[in-house]
């Protein structure tokens, strides 16, 4: 087992949390009288901060996106985080990592008290040693932070740590702590984007993941 500290970013890592993610944009946005064509568009935000949707593609004024912000926290609340699946084959691996004796952590972005929430709604909360996500700002933590704080609350050894995330987010946050990455192409990060942040691994499916946690 190369790898005993597995680091796994939530939404478009272990599940795909879009469809709830983009309905509660829309809600947001008919809050204000604005639509979105594109959802392809939403697609490319989703692991940012939520405010930059709002400030970059609608160009809302910062006190107009806070408020949008809590729309989208609204509607999310009550609906959108429901409106998730388990990607194929994630829910089995993380058993088989577990009962191989790794131990796995959450580093997320999302806010701590959805992740939790989502976790365990799918029956996963149970695998996870430790799930650090972000606070309720607008903006999130840097994922570099999120990822320091689980290495440093658990005292990891860094050279047995691996971060495995769907966005450039986690591939740079993992080379600010030192500790190795895993892209997986199936989330929510072009091939390109992650490509161009040099990971020292990329899989397309929770097969390949395997490969490279399990081997």
């Amino acid at each position: 087992m190369k790898y005993k500290n597995i680091l796994f970013d939530l939404d478009g890592t272990i599940t795909d949390s879009s469809p709830g993610i983009i309905n509660s944009y829309k809600y947001s946005l008919h809050k204000f009288g604005l639509t979105e064509n594109d959802e392809n568009i939403i697609r490319t935000y989703i692991g940012s901060p939520l405010r930059a949707y709002y400030s970059e593609r609608q160009k809302l004024s910062h006190t107009y996106s806070e408020i949008a912000v809590k729309f989208f926290r609204e509607h999310y609340n009550e609906t959108g985080i429901y409106e998730n699946n388990v990607y194929p084959g994630l829910y089995e691996l993380i058993s088989e990592l577990y009962d191989s004796g790794c131990r796995l952590y959450i580093a997320t972005s999302k806010p701590e008290k959805f992740a939790l929430t989502v976790l365990d709604h799918f029956k996963l909360d149970k695998f996870f040693s430790y799930i650090k996500g972000s606070d309720m700002s607008p903006d999130n933590k840097p994922k570099s932070e999120i990822i320091r704080h689980v290495i440093e609350t658990n005292r990891l050894t860094k050279p047995e740590c691996i971060m495995v995330g769907d966005r450039y987010h986690d591939i740079r946050g993992a080379k600010e702590n030192g500790i190795r990455s895993a892209a997986v192409t199936y989330g929510y990060g072009s091939a390109s984007e992650l490509k161009n942040e040099f990971p020292d691994h990329i899989v397309s499916d929770a097969a390949g993941l395997r490969e490279v946690l399990l081997k």
